[in-house]
């Protein structure tokens, strides 16, 4: 377990050749001016019976607002996790006092159940019903499938989730060492 501790560790860290980073350059992007936007994510620890969920919230200028890394018992699905990591962001924003955020996630398959009208008949509808109804407690809110590339803060959150006791959070702050990838993101 402490290898695959280890291993994490590096995977998370691992600084991409600067011939990589030219050729991949994909970078978060900035919400529209007064809105905040909240990055999501979850990964899936299968060895330990856990998962983790990772959510960074920023302002309009990329500053953090805060950061969240919480881990969980093992979902049915990487879906499952998803639209906990998604449900688990909301509450967040609405702890925070925010009101209008954009919420960013990298599975296409939840955003898409999020944003239709259709009831969702999964193992984790009854998640995807309740993050609707939590919309109406947002002046504005939105939900955007990203590239896992502009989610990246948010699956290191993620992925970090299995070091924690529980759930860790940062207000207007990140752990120091998930700096290397914020300064990344919006460089």
């Amino acid at each position: 377990m402490a290898k695959d501790l280890v291993v994490e560790f590096f995977d998370v860290h691992a600084q991409p050749t600067s011939s990589e980073v030219q050729r991949h350059r994909v970078r978060w992007t900035k919400p529209p001016e007064d809105f905040y936007k909240a990055n999501f994510d979850a990964a899936l620890f299968e060895n330990s019976n856990l998962a983790g969920i990772g959510v960074v919230i920023r302002d309009c200028n990329g500053n953090i607002i805060g950061a969240l890394s919480q881990k969980i018992v093992l979902p049915q699905s990487i879906e499952h996790a998803e639209a906990l990591a998604a449900s688990r962001a909301m509450t967040f924003a609405r702890e925070l006092s925010l009101f209008k955020v954009t919420f960013e996630g990298d599975c296409l398959r939840i955003i898409k159940a999020i944003n239709t009208k259709e009831p969702c008949h999964t193992l984790f509808g009854h998640i995807i019903e309740e993050i609707r109804s939590f919309t109406s407690s947002f002046m504005t809110c939105n939900f955007q499938h990203v590239k896992r590339e502009r989610n990246k803060l948010a699956h290191a959150l993620a992925r970090r989730a299995v070091v924690s006791a529980d759930t860790d959070v940062w207000v207007e702050e990140l752990p120091v060492d998930l700096d290397d990838v914020f300064n990344l993101d919006l460089a």
